[in-house]
C-alpha cells in the first residue's frame, strides 16, 4: 500500500481518536490500526509518532484537554458544593459518554511536563473550588483520588455492561454523586 501524500501528525492523532471512540479501548489504538485506517504503511507512522508509548501519550493529551474544557465549563458561574456537584457530574458524564477517552486520560505523567500540565488543567476547577472552601493538602489530593477512583471504577463497569442488578445504572450514578457531595459537605462543616 502506497503512503498517502501529505499525511500530518494531526491526521494521525484524529484517526487514533476515531478508533478510540469506536472501540472505547485505548489498547485497541495501535500503530497498525491507525496506519490501516488512513491508508499508510506502519513504517510511515514513525514519521509522525515515535512508537506505541508516544501514541498513548498523544491520546492522553487529547483526552485530558477535552475533559479539562468540559470541567472548566461546568464550574463557570457557581461555587461551593454546587460547583463540586457540577464538576463531578460532568466528569462522570464524560466517563460514561466517552469511556475510551476517559481511560486514555488516566496516564501516569512521570516527568513529562506536558502531561503534568494537562492533568493540572483537569484538576484546576475542582481544586480552585475546594481551595476557596479552605481545603488544603493532603485532603485535596485524597479527595481528587477518591473522585477519580470512584468515577473510573463506575465508568469501566458501565462500559463493560457489568452493572446488571435491576436498579438502573443512572440511579446509581445519582446516588454516587450524592454520596461524594455529602462527603465534601461533611469535610467543609469540620473546617468552618
Amino acid at each position: 500500500m502506497a503512503a498517502r501524500v501529505g499525511i500530518t501528525k494531526d491526521q494521525v492523532i484524529k484517526a487514533g481518536i476515531q478508533i478510540l471512540r469506536e472501540t472505547n479501548d485505548p489498547t485497541a489504538v495501535s500503530m497498525s490500526a491507525i496506519a490501516s485506517k488512513i491508508g499508510i504503511r506502519v513504517q510511515s507512522m514513525y514519521a509522525h509518532i515515535d512508537g506505541s508509548s508516544a501514541l498513548q501519550r498523544e491520546l492522553a493529551l487529547f483526552s485530558l484537554d477535552v475533559l479539562a474544557a468540559r470541567l472548566t465549563e461546568a464550574a463557570i458561574g457557581i461555587s461551593g458544593t454546587q460547583a463540586v456537584r457540577a464538576i463531578i457530574q460532568e466528569q462522570l458524564k464524560f466517563a460514561i459518554e466517552q469511556p475510551g477517552m476517559f481511560a486514555a486520560s488516566i496516564f501516569p505523567p512521570g516527568s513529562d511536563s506536558e502531561i503534568q500540565k494537562a492533568i493540572q488543567k483537569v484538576n484546576h476547577p475542582m481544586h480552585k473550588v475546594l481551595e476557596q472552601e479552605q481545603i488544603r493538602e493532603p485532603q485535596l489530593t485524597h479527595w481528587s483520588r477518591l473522585v477519580l477512583s470512584t468515577i473510573y471504577g463506575f465508568a469501566m463497569l458501565h462500559r463493560d455492561d457489568q452493572l446488571t442488578l435491576p436498579i438502573p445504572p443512572q440511579n446509581s450514578m445519582t446516588y454516587l454523586l450524592d454520596v461524594l457531595v455529602t462527603d465534601i459537605e461533611r469535610e467543609l462543616k469540620h473546617l468552618h
